[in-house]
């Protein structure tokens, strides 16, 4: 969850961003894939690593309506909470299920749980709704090589775990 995190900085800063000035898109909230059960979830860490490094996070997920490790994050003194901070506002943190409806104006979007939804992302379509170039983060292998080689071609920075070819996808563009 935390190199999530700093993956998401370090590509928002190839694009001359940054991490506290941006706007995230986590999708992905359960803890695998297709289940709507947010015990266990490695997007929690993300959040909260983001949160702290001043980014505004926003969360999608079909499957997950509330999120209790947030919205009941005061009450829980063995949360995850305590090892970060300025975590406060995530009390108020909601769950959208409309994927088109929260893509407007994020600088960076994290793919962190491979639901089914996710499986086929038409990058010029991302790009569309959101409306200028971002980050976009794989953590589970969502992405096959055509869907980066054009998020590259449309100006984005694509940023993977486990996929340590993406720079190669990207420098073949320059060739």
């Amino acid at each position: 969850g935390i190199r999530a995190a700093e993956m998401t900085s370090l590509a928002l800063s190839k694009m001359n961003k940054n991490i506290s000035l941006s706007s995230v898109l986590i999708c992905g909230a359960s803890y695998r894939q297709d289940v709507g059960d947010t015990r266990y979830s490695g997007s929690e860490i993300i959040i909260r690593k983001l949160t702290e490094l001043g980014a505004e996070v926003s969360v999608h997920d079909p499957y997950v309506k509330s999120w209790s490790e947030f919205s009941e994050q005061e009450s829980d003194k063995f949360g995850k909470m305590q090892f970060f901070q300025n975590q406060q506002k995530l009390s108020t943190l909601t769950v959208n299920s409309n994927l088109e409806g929260c893509l407007e104006g994020m600088d960076a979007v994290i793919l962190a749980v491979p639901h089914s939804e996710y499986s086929n992302i038409n990058p010029d379509e991302l790009l569309k709704n959101i409306g200028s170039p971002f980050a976009i983060i794989d953590c589970f292998c969502i992405l096959t090589d055509k869907q980066i080689l054009r998020f590259f071609e449309l100006g984005c920075e694509v940023m993977g775990l486990g996929r340590g070819h993406v720079n190669s996808i990207k420098q073949s563009l320059d060739n």
